[in-house]
């Protein structure tokens, strides 16, 4: 008996070790698995990165907006909307550097700070919608073209598509030096429903290469909740 119980210590002990010498970025929480990306890596103000949450693809393509070079003038100062490339597939979010949309979405915002701590859809509350936010109508500025900045103009989306719920990820402070802007994530738990039932939640957690801190990346974690 004494033998048989050291071989059972023996053996969980290396079961222990195996487990702790392997990188596993998921995470079981309940019947979902918690999936973490770090350093995310959406640094080019051009580009929306399309996430489909289920299967964990991304897609990345060009904003094909109007875009908006206020300090411009004549034919110069706008960029007349492209051809919209197709995004081949079925995404849910979509990022652009900190700003967000989804893809017919709605989001809550739960205050919470432990994404373990969501595991049921929230009922009631208030479910924003992405809306579009019209260049110099709203605090939005969605810069999509550095370029010409020699010049003495950015480029910013003229009437961007964005969710302001989950935009609120992050608290954007001004510095008037630099860098000119710090970003504060809230950390704060968000729930996104979709139309055929399906929902997700997700916690960004750090805004900023988390070795570098180079702008434009961003670390966080998502559980995609199939409709039942």
């Amino acid at each position: 008996m004494k033998g048989g119980l050291a071989m059972m210590m023996a053996l969980g002990l290396f079961a222990v070790a195996c487990s702790d010498n392997e990188k596993d970025d998921s995470k079981p929480i309940g019947d979902v698995t918690v999936t973490e990306v770090t350093n995310g890596d959406y640094t080019s103000y051009s580009d929306w990165t399309y996430i489909n949450l289920e299967t964990g693809q991304t897609e990345t393509h060009p904003d094909a907006t109007e875009w908006i070079y206020p300090y411009l003038t004549g034919d110069d100062q706008i960029r007349e909307a492209q051809e919209a490339e197709t995004v081949g597939i079925d995404w849910h979010i979509a990022i652009h550097r900190y700003e967000m949309k989804t893809n017919g979405g709605s989001v809550y915002d739960t205050q919470a700070t432990d994404i373990n701590a969501v595991n049921e859809l929230p009922t009631g509350g208030t479910w924003v919608t992405d809306q579009a936010y019209p260049y110099g109508e709203s605090a939005w500025e969605v810069i999509t073209d550095m370029s010409k900045m020699m010049e003495g103009s950015v480029g910013y989306a003229n009437n961007p598509t964005l969710n302001e719920t989950l935009c609120g990820w992050v608290v954007r402070t001004e510095t008037g030096s630099m860098p000119p802007t710090i970003y504060t994530p809230t950390n704060h738990v968000y729930v996104v429903k979709f139309a055929d039932g399906s929902w997700a939640k997700l916690q960004f957690t750090d805004a900023g290469n988390i070795d570098t801190n180079a702008s434009g990346y961003i670390t966080w974690k998502y559980a995609f909740y199939p409709a039942e």
